[in-house]
This record gives C-alpha cells, structure tokens and sequence, in this order.
C-alpha cells in the first residue's frame, strides 16, 4: 500500500482538496450506517418497557425515514465526485503512458509486443485507476466503520461482549494475508499470459484476409484457443487462492455470531443487557462482514495495483537510445548529407545489416538504390529518419554529425513512403492531410497530381471525402501506394524518400510520377528505392547495394557499361518485356 501511495503521490497532491472532501463524506455516511441500528435498539427497549407514546413513535419513525434520505443523497454526491476523479486519474496516466510511446524508438518496440503494450494500457492502468480511487473509499469506508461500530459497541454496550465475539475475527485476516501474499506471482504471471492472448488476437484480426486466403481458419482457431486455455488456466491458480478466504471467513464469522449471541442471552438474563442493547449489537457485528470482506477485495486490489504500478513504471522508466540533448541544434535545410564509413547493425540481431556505406547527397540530387531483395536497401535510407543510432561510421548533414541535430527536425526534413503502407480509418483527404494538417487545398490538389492520384478519384464513392475502410481495406494495392506518396508529398519535403513505393503501380503511373517529380522537384531532394530500373534510370546517381556493400555506383548509362549486378538485372527485365 505504502508503494500505491508513494507512486501516485503526484496526483494526491494534485488532488488533495477533493480527496479531503471525499473523505468527510465518507465519515458522514459511516455515521449515517450506524445509526439506524441504534434507532432499532431503541425501539425495542422502548417497546419492551411500554413507554411507547405518540411522540416518541413519531420521533424513531421519522428518524428511521430521514437517514436512508440523507444517506442516499449523501452516496449520491460522494460516487459522482470520485467517478470524475477516476475518469481524471484514467486520463492524466493514459495520456501521460501514450505519449511515452510516441516519444521511444523502434528498439523499444523490438522489446514489447503490441498486445502486451495495449494489456498496459487498458487492464493495468483501470487497475491503478481502483487503487487512486476505490481503495481510498475501502480503506476509509471499511476501516471507518468497524472502528466506529467496534467502538459503539465497546463504549455504549459492553465491552466483554465485544471482546468475546470479536477477537476470533483477526484470527481469519491474519490466514487471509498469508493466502494472499502467495497469490501475488500468479497474478504476475496471469498478466503476461493474458498479454500473449492479446497479440496473439491482434494477429489474426489484423492477418484475417491473409489467413482465409491460405485456408488456415482452422490453425488459427487452434492457436487461439491455446492462447485462451492458457489464459484460463493461468487464472484458475488466481481463484484457487480466491476460493480460500470466503469459507474461512464464514465460518469464523459464523462463531463470532454464535458467541455474542450466546453470552448476550446470558447478559440479558444477568440484567447486564437490555434485549434492545443485544439487538443492536448483533446489528453493527451484522455491519461488520461487508467491512472485512470489503477489506480482503482491498488486499486482491492493492496486489493488483502493485503489480500493474510495476509494469506501468517499467514503460515510463524506458530511456529511448536515440533522443535529443541539450545543445541539439536546429536545422530546416541542407546543402549536402555524407554517410561516411556507416554500419548499422539492429538491436536485436547478431549481424550488420550495411557495412561501410560511403557516399554524398547534393541537395536537388535524385538518388536511386537498387539490388536483390535482402541487401539492405531499406535501412540505408532509413537511417535518414533517426530510427537508430548508427553502430560505427558517420552521417554528416553539412560537416555536422546527423546527431547533433534536433529530432524532430530532421525528421521534418523527409518525407517517408514505406514499403507497407499504414492507412487510417478516415477519408481520403484526412489521411492525406496527415504529412500536413494544415495544408490548403491547393497543396492537397498538387500532392494528389503528383501522386497521380487524380484518376483514382472518379471510382470513389465520394471522391477525396470518400471515407477509406480500416487499414485501406477499401483501396486496391496501387490506390494505398499513390495515397501514401501523395501524404509524403503533400509536405514538400527537402527529402522525398520513396522505398520501393512505386512497386503495386503499372509502367505508365510509374512514369507519370517520376515526369511530376522532375517537374515539381527539380530543386529537391528524392532518393528512390526500387526493383524496376525504369524508376531511377533518370537519377543523377544510382547505389547498387549488395549483402550490405555498396560494390557499383554511376549514373545508368555509367553502370551498363560495367560488368556487374546493374547490367546483368537490367538484360534480365528487358528480356523479360
């Protein structure tokens, strides 16, 4: 509990006037609990020793009708103030954890799978939301109102009978935190199991046209069907423990009972009690059960919430390997970009992947790269976007080493086409708009010329306002490439990087968009990844990457005059036409 509080002591003293004020209520409706079973003892004494007149009947009767009033209204006020508290507390982590992802590297989602960061997201953080909220009304309600009744019942009933009926309930508690304490791992457990359902849910959802395609409904099924047994099972060890406490419980709670109604016959018949004074204390040892039982989910909660603090901490405290200093400098343009002796070898693999890459870019320079699939065309390029730091060598951006610039603004230098093109569930114009928000329409009609994107328009329902299925499922292969270079575009970026992005078009839509780069692009930067020559024969320098190597470099004319990977693929897909 000291570690919940510890953690989220930054939003308690945010809050410190509300929780203050929820506090009060809640004494104020621990009060209003205890009070009608006096209001009863009363009566029954009342009765008993016929002293019952109109006044006072009036006054148990109207005493006994206003406190539920007052205690529904005061419940009222109490759920709506913690329920804005909650949703608050939802907010500030969910905003405070999403923006901690936007701001990692792509080695950090090397390290965690999708469903296991939306597990933290979701179940982790309602979790901690309970601990902010719901465990302050258990610890208050639940301790409140045994100490107050334990007290009522000592101070103005009896205090033997008090310590006969109740002192076997610590017995139960103290089985309870042992059973408890143990079942702290399995709930660990059960989080990276349920994590592991989660992608393994994502991936068939996502991958589902791929998976009917290929006939593996039925694997797939299998698969998540182990994922969901697992998940069960995991879970099972959880209610085992669970299953402990609530008999045990019972039972001793069923002593206690049995005890005080006992000895209170025997007080009674001693003349130490009244029938009403038992009546009463049955009813606030009657009030203890919910309390206790309150306080075991209290326990279930507060491993709960350790354990999803644990997990949350553990994504804020992540460090992302490529970030930005205190001196970065800013940059908005550039006259030459160098790679100088550049290896890069990804976190997470044993091998570089490119080794030794030299070579310049001249601002307004068109680049091509070419070679066989696998040769690491597209880490090259990407190493232009900070992705990564790079393992050895030197990317000099006007004589100054790539990181020493600002992020965010070399970043803001390019504009990116991937292979695999991420299309959002919005219109057309939206996803477009998404390289430059605050575009003008003109700069959105030039982008989508460009992109060659004009002649898609008329077989869309509602042309640039046509809303566009999830993930482009609504678009063919070429329309998403063309919508994707037309979002690059739409930035006018110093740097257009097109990796293996004209792929899923036809020869003719290819050459309209290299003749609309040469036109509109004359003075910027393009580098362009491809397969097909025919999309860098016009570059003023072509790479030819090969296993990691640079091993040819020319213009095309340059390279068919050399023996080597150039000439030979170049035969090869003229042959082949």
């Amino acid at each position: 509990m000291k570690n919940i509080v510890k953690k989220l002591s930054w939003f308690i003293k945010k809050e410190w006037k509300t929780y203050i004020r929820l506090f009060f209520l809640l004494l104020l409706i621990i009060i209003l609990s205890l009070i009608p079973a006096y209001f009863l003892g009363l009566a029954i004494d009342t009765i008993v020793s016929g002293d019952l007149t109109k006044k006072s009947l009036i006054f148990l009767v109207g005493g006994l009708a206003l406190i539920p009033i007052s205690r529904y209204f005061s419940s009222f006020i109490y759920n709506y103030r913690v329920s804005k508290l909650a949703q608050k507390l939802s907010f500030e982590l969910r905003e405070q954890y999403l923006r901690k992802l936007f701001s990692m590297d792509l080695s950090f989602y090397a390290k965690y799978d999708k469903g296991d960061l939306i597990n933290r997201v979701t179940e982790d953080l309602d979790a901690i939301t309970v601990a902010a909220t719901s465990l302050f009304e258990g610890i208050v309600f639940n301790f409140g109102l045994i100490t107050f009744a334990l007290a009522l019942m000592i101070a103005t009933i009896s205090f033997k009978l008090t310590i006969i009926s109740v002192t076997i309930m610590p017995i139960g508690l103290t089985i309870l935190n042992i059973i408890r304490h143990k079942k702290r791992k399995y709930i660990a457990k059960h989080r990276i199991i349920y994590a592991k359902m989660t992608d393994t849910i994502l991936e068939s959802v996502e991958g589902q046209k791929t998976i009917r395609a290929y006939g593996q409904e039925d694997e797939y099924l299998d698969i998540q069907k182990k994922s969901i047994i697992d998940d069960i099972n995991s879970w099972f060890y959880i209610v085992k423990y669970e299953n402990w406490f609530v008999p045990l419980f019972e039972v001793i709670y069923g002593v206690a009972y049995v005890l005080a109604f006992v000895f209170g016959v025997i007080f009674i018949i001693n003349s130490q009690l009244t029938l009403g004074s038992l009546i009463t204390f049955l009813s606030y040892l009657g009030m203890l059960y919910g309390p206790i039982i309150g306080m075991s989910t209290m326990f279930t909660q507060i491993n709960n919430a350790t354990i999803s603090l644990d997990r949350f901490d553990e994504i804020m405290k992540e460090v992302p390997i490529v970030s930005d200093t205190n001196v970065s400098l800013p940059i908005l343009s550039f006259n030459e970009i160098e790679f100088k002796n550049v290896t890069f070898k990804y976190p997470f693999d044993e091998k570089a992947v490119i080794r030794g890459i030299n070579f310049k870019i001249t601002k307004g320079q068109t680049i091509g790269i070419v070679g066989p699939t696998g040769a690491g065309k597209s880490t090259l390029i990407r190493q232009l976007l900070r992705e990564f730091n790079v393992s050895d060598g030197n990317i000099l951006v006007d004589g100054k080493d790539i990181s020493t610039y600002k992020i965010d603004d070399i970043r803001n230098l390019v504009g990116y086409v991937p292979q695999a093109h991420t299309i959002f569930k919005k219109d057309v114009t939206a996803n477009i708009k998404m390289g430059k928000p605050k575009a003008s329409q003109d700069q959105l009609d030039k982008a989508v010329r460009i992109a060659d994107f004009e002649k898609d328009l008329p077989f869309l329902d509602q042309g640039l306002e046509t809303m566009v299925g999830e993930s482009g499922s609504t678009l063919s292969g070429g329309q998403k490439q063309r919508l994707s270079i037309a979002r690059a575009l739409i930035k006018d970026p110093e740097i257009l990087i097109l990796d293996d992005s004209l792929s899923a078009v036809d020869a003719k839509t290819e050459d309209n968009i290299i003749n609309e780069l040469k036109r509109f692009r004359g003075d910027k930067t393009n580098i362009i990844v491809a397969h097909r020559f025919s999309a860098v024969r016009d570059a003023n320098i072509i790479l030819v990457l090969e296993n990691g190597v640079i091993t040819q470099r020319g213009t095309h004319d340059e390279l068919l005059k050399e023996e080597g990977w150039y000439k030979e693929q170049y035969i090869n897909q003229i042959t082949m036409v």
